[in-house]
């Protein structure tokens, strides 16, 4: 007799700003007129099904409703991850038990319109089956923090979805799309965002790491992704980059400044600050063309953190580490 243990994963989501593409303004707005809650999920799968005949139309549709209606559930959040176990004799007895435990997830996650991330791709997946539409539950490791920046990708701690669209992979993170928590995560912020709808693999991992290296749909290493800075949604809102550092550690020698090469951010107002600054700082740059460079003093002996702020929302954080030379 094998044992089998099925974790519910929870995650921070990043902070989120309120975003409806014009790309699927219409099936949104159809969305939005659906009901707000359902008890099962064939009534908003046929309502889907009956608006809507293309794959990617009901793709988003579906991403909208929920990202629009289930809140992040923020007391599972702050408890203990729920373990489910059961035991199966055979290959088929276990796949039928994990699909059980998925559809009851999925229906849970419906009704009582909170879930954490598990809920969310599980829910989706279940809805994609509906509306025929070829779906997986990535897990993976999120980049969420400043003290991820540096370490590899560490156990599963969030879960995303992949579907397949006209014979092409493409990744959703419905969690991520509906909103956010406070700081101290005590509070979910509803914020509608679709920039985790259909998002390039090449954004995708910059805050996503999954098991299986191959729903990167991308070829990226492990090291690549623990050395990138910590990234906020305002990056991906922006038409401002990032030329140097590119790394999300820098070292940095007594008396030698930080500096830092933007695109596009000369008509933004741009400041910075270290981890134990009470406010940031505004910081001039040297402007050439549409590239701008900064420098800024860091006069402590100890590591620190230094977040780069653009309209004074987050946009980008470094680690910062001094060289110690012996003599």
């Amino acid at each position: 007799m094998k044992k089998f243990t099925f974790l519910i994963l929870i995650i921070i989501s990043i902070a989120n700003i309120p975003l409806f593409s014009k790309d699927y303004e219409k099936v949104d707005r159809i969305v939005q007129n659906y009901p707000n809650s359902f008890s099962d999920p064939d009534q908003l799968a046929k309502l889907i099904n009956r608006d809507f005949k293309l794959p990617e139309e009901k793709a988003r549709a579906i991403f909208t409703w929920i990202a629009l209606n289930i809140d992040y559930d923020i007391k599972a959040l702050n408890s203990k991850p729920e373990i489910i176990s059961f035991s199966y004799s055979t290959q088929e007895e276990k796949l039928f038990r994990e699909q059980k435990i998925e559809e009851d997830l999925a229906i849970q996650t419906l009704r009582k319109g909170k879930a954490v991330c598990q809920g969310y791709s599980t829910l989706y997946k279940y809805l994609c089956d509906l509306a025929s539409i070829e779906c997986v539950i990535v897990p993976g490791t999120s980049k969420t923090r400043k003290t991820d920046i540096g370490k590899l990708p560490r156990n599963n701690d969030h879960t995303w979805n992949a579907v397949k669209i006209n014979n092409e992979w493409k990744l959703i993170d419905v969690t991520w799309g509906a909103g956010y928590t406070n700081e101290n995560a005590t509070r979910f912020i509803p914020a509608f965002n679709d920039y985790y709808f259909f998002t390039s693999p090449y954004k995708f991992f910059l805050n996503h790491y999954p098991e299986d290296s191959a729903w990167l749909l991308i070829d990226i290493s492990k090291e690549t992704f623990a050395n990138l800075p910590l990234y906020y949604s305002s990056f991906y809102k922006l038409n401002v980059e990032v030329v140097e550092p590119q790394k999300g550690i820098i070292l940095i020698s007594k008396n030698e400044s930080i500096k830092l090469v933007l695109k596009n951010s000369k008509n933004e107002l741009v400041s910075m600050k270290f981890e134990n600054d009470k406010y940031s700082k505004l910081v001039q740059p040297k402007n050439e063309n549409e590239f701008s460079f900064y420098e800024i003093r860091y006069e402590k002996n100890a590591n620190t953190y230094l977040t780069v702020y653009i309209n004074t929302r987050s946009f980008v954080t470094f680690k910062v580490e001094r060289l110690i030379f012996s003599k």
